[in-house]
């Protein structure tokens, strides 16, 4: 089979899972590496899914955030994950840290943070 769905934007799910465990394992070698953080995010989003489909991210996340990992890109993750759970207090939590993390992108998770409080 060639993997290709339309119902999930083009790829099926065992595909986009290939995908995913292929870009983990360079997110696990270089988890400051945003390109392949971004290419996880940009399957999930294209192919228009949730993390929530593919508990291999969360567990590579969870993961990478107990080996204490400093990864603005793990974080933001992360906070996206907790989104979707409807866990905005830890969503929340995480964008502050990022603002310090990541302080070139501060206002971006400012707008963020202040984005999930005033749909709260």
């Amino acid at each position: 089979s060639s993997g290709i769905n339309a119902e999930y934007g083009g790829w099926n799910k065992d595909r986009i899972a290939q995908e995913l465990e292929y870009a983990g394992a360079y997110i696990k070698k270089a988890p400051n590496n945003e390109s392949s953080w971004n290419y996880a995010r940009g399957i999930i989003t294209k192919n228009k899914m949730n993390y929530s489909d593919f508990p291999y991210i969360k567990e590579l996340c969870t993961s990478l955030n107990e080996a204490h990992v400093p990864s603005p890109f793990l974080l933001h993750t992360l906070a996206d994950i907790n989104i979707e759970e409807g866990n905005h207090t830890a969503a929340s939590n995480m964008f502050g840290t990022l603002q310090e993390l990541d302080s070139i992108r501060k206002k971006y998770w400012e707008y963020r943070q202040n984005q999930l409080q005033t749909a709260a």
